[in-house]
Order: structure tokens, then sequence, then C-alpha cells
């Protein structure tokens, strides 16, 4: 009998979870209900975060609808790739998840999770404290997976709208991450970001395509480092950024060392940032403001048929910092700038490395057309070239085209380099 009364308890528990269940929540529900109806919806945030949700089951709010609070996931949560846990709304229109100064959603230690259809809405800049979408792997030594982002908003936010990020260890990070089709906006420290255990590279296989950063403005009380980026990925190997934009960026950025870019990427491997488009962004202070940057600790990255325009820094950056990780064999091909460096003599392409152990090395810039119009230059003079400082090692400028203003230099140079730290060839100039 005790037997018996064994099975019958093991297959009732097993068939609260026996195939994927929808849950519903609505602003006219019922906690007391069980949610699997529209009819049956729950009401509440709380209710949504005392239930544990499994493979391929879905977590709909009424679209339309405002819901405070913030959905929190743990490692009980989540799917597998192929099954994700789905989370979004229903009824044709997307739900908004109002978080006030904390955030939109947070999920820590789990995986295969997509969100879609979604608003997150902090309270601003000045008076939120969090990140409008948050996974975060802390685990000490273990990859997590499968993280889909897909037609959803973020803004007003204080720290990012967006972030993905594994701190613990070296080996602590996502893997095969999808953002897609989502907009960030109104955000402090960014609109999208990627980050790991410094400097480490933990990720491995991000995609971000169809997306928009804007008006993410930056932090007025942050001085000790820069703020107000479009798109900022680090710690990944495998990197595909495509037909994403970024624009007026940057303008509260309050750091004089450092600046924010609309699109770029550092500490990454095998990264590629293409058609792309990254405009009217700001430095704030005195650095950078730029569209499309290969910033300190990149290796084998590429940009290519990108365009860039109306930027305060430059179009495109070269730069490496003092890093752990090499700056080498990096790329910027094929690319279009028009109208950038239009504050603190940055031009349309600009390098620059911090000393001699951490330069710009063994990379290629090749057949990019650069239109230096030098049109509501804010201070300084806009080049088609602007070497900054003097630690390049084996980079080559070849076979690219450059229209420059009669008010704008073709290049402008801190000290003479050599053919070998920077090689010119076959480039194409035109003085108008």
């Amino acid at each position: 009998m005790m037997l018996w009364l064994y099975f019958i308890w093991w297959f009732m528990l097993a068939g609260q979870h026996a195939g994927p269940k929808t849950y519903y929540v609505s602003d006219t529900g019922n906690d007391a209900n069980d949610g699997l109806s529209i009819k049956t919806a729950w009401k509440s945030m709380a209710r949504v975060n005392e239930t544990i949700f499994k493979p391929a089951d879905r977590l709909l709010f009424e679209g339309g609808k405002v819901f405070n609070g913030t959905i929190q996931l743990d490692s009980l949560d989540g799917g597998i790739a192929g099954s994700l846990m789905i989370i979004g709304s229903y009824g044709g229109k997307k739900a908004i998840i109002n978080a006030g100064e904390n955030g939109g959603f947070f999920a820590h230690n789990t995986q295969g999770i997509r969100l879609e259809n979604l608003v997150f809405v902090g309270n601003g800049v000045d008076k939120n404290k969090q990140n409008g979408i948050e996974f975060y792997n802390g685990y000490a030594s273990k990859w997590l997976s499968s993280i889909e982002i897909d037609s959803c908003e973020v803004k007003g936010f204080h720290k990012y709208g967006i972030l993905i990020i594994g701190d613990k260890s070296d080996s602590t990070g996502y893997r095969n991450v999808k953002i897609t089709h989502t907009i960030a906006h109104e955000n402090g420290e960014a609109g999208m970001a990627s980050l790991g255990k410094y400097p480490a590279i933990p990720h491995k296989n991000f995609y971000l395509a169809h997306n928009k950063a804007y008006h993410n403005k930056g932090i007025l009380s942050k001085t000790t480092n820069h703020s107000g980026n479009g798109i900022v990925m680090a710690g990944i190997d495998g990197l595909l950024i495509e037909q994403c934009e970024a624009y007026e960026n940057g303008a509260d950025n309050r750091c004089t060392d450092g600046g924010p870019v609309g699109i770029w990427l550092w500490a990454c491997k095998n990264g590629i940032i293409q058609n792309c488009e990254s405009h009217h962004n700001h430095a704030g202070m005195t650095k950078d403001g730029g569209g499309f940057d290969i910033d300190g600790g990149a290796s084998d990255c590429v940009i290519r048929n990108c365009y860039a325009h109306d930027n305060e820094g430059a179009g495109y950056l070269l730069a490496q910092f003092d890093c752990p990780l090499k700056f080498s064999r990096n790329k910027i091909l094929n690319n279009v700038s028009r109208n950038d460096g239009l504050k603190n003599n940055y031009g349309s392409i600009t390098l620059w490395g911090q000393n001699a152990q951490n330069s710009v090395s063994n990379s290629i810039i090749s057949g990019n057309k650069c239109f230096v119009e030098a049109k509501g230059v804010k201070n300084g003079k806009p080049c088609g070239v602007r070497l900054s400082g003097s630690y390049f090692n084996g980079v080559k400028l070849h076979n690219n085209y450059f229209e420059i203003a009669k008010n704008a230099r073709y290049i402008n140079a801190d000290k003479e380099v050599s053919a070998a730290s920077v090689h010119f060839k076959n480039n194409k100039l035109k003085q108008r």
C-alpha cells in the first residue's frame, strides 16, 4: 500500500510539469488563480516571481498594460537550447514592465530564456539605480547558454539598458546569445553591453542585429569613467553585430580621460561589425564621441561596410589602452565616413596607442571612403587621418579615398612616424 501511495504521489508531482505550460498575467487577474488561461490570469509580479518555470514554459503579460516590479529568475527557472522558456506579451500589444528605481528583468545563474515583445521602463537615469535587462552568471566556473532578446524596448535605466555579464572567473560566461530588433534608449551607461572578468574573454558566440541604441546620454554625476555608449561589447570570442544603428549618444558623459562611442568592442576575439550606421554621437567632454571603434585587447576583429557620419569623435577608431591583451590583426574595411571628427581634433580614421607596450599593431585600414566636410565643427580641426601619439606598429593604410574640405586636414599627427609604424600606400586625396 505504501509503495502504491508513493507512485500516486510521484505521478501527481510529475504531472505538475508534464509538458510545457503557458501562464498569463493581467491587470484584472487574481493571484489566487492558477494563471493557466486568460480568464484565470495572475495579477502581480510577486506571484510571477514565486513560480518555478521549466523548459518551453511561457509567461505572457497582457499587452498594453503596465505591471510594476522586476521579473526575477534564478537557477531553478529556465530552459535549454531548442526548448527555451519564453517571456512575452499577449493581445497584440507589448506589455510594459514598470521597474521604477529598480531593474526591469534580472536572471541569475540561469539559461535558456527568450524575452520578446516587452517594454521595460525605469524612472530615469538620475532616479533609477539598476540595469533594464540583466543576465548575470555568478557561478565560479560554469558556462550558461541560449539567451534571446527580440523586439523589446528598454529605457530610463541608470546603468545599462541590456547587460550580459559573467565576472566570477575566466571561464564564467554565456554562449549563444542573440539580441535582435530591440531598442535601447535614454539609459546611462550604455544601451547594450556585455562584460566579463577583465581581462578574460569568457563569452562565446553573440549575435546582435537590427537593433537601435540612441539618446543614451550618459551619467552627469560620473567622472571616473566614460558613460553614454550606444552598443559596447566586451569579453566575447565570436561576435557579429550587423544592421544596427546608434545615434545621439554620449552628450552627458563627464569623464575627461575617455569617452563614449556609438558601436564598439574591446577585449574581444573574432568580432565583426558590419552594415551598421552610427551618427551624431557626442564626446560629452574631451575624448571620443565617435561612430565605431575596435579598442583595447581586441584581436582578429573587423569593421566593414559601415556608415559613420556627423560624429564629434572619429568615424572609425583603432585604440589600445594599457591592457594585458594585445591589440593585433584588426581591420577597418570598405566603410564610409562623412563629416566626422567635429570635436577635439579627431579624424575620419583615428589611431591611438597608450604606450610602447600597448601599441596599435599589425592592422589593416583599406578601401574606406572618407569625406571630411568640416560642417558644424565644435572645436579643433577635423582630418582624414589622426595619428594620436606615436605607438603604432605594422599598420597598413592602403587604397583609401579622402576628400578634404579647405578648413580641414588630410593628416594630423602628433609626431613623425615611420613607414614601419604606419604605411601609407595607394591612397587617393582630393582637396576641395
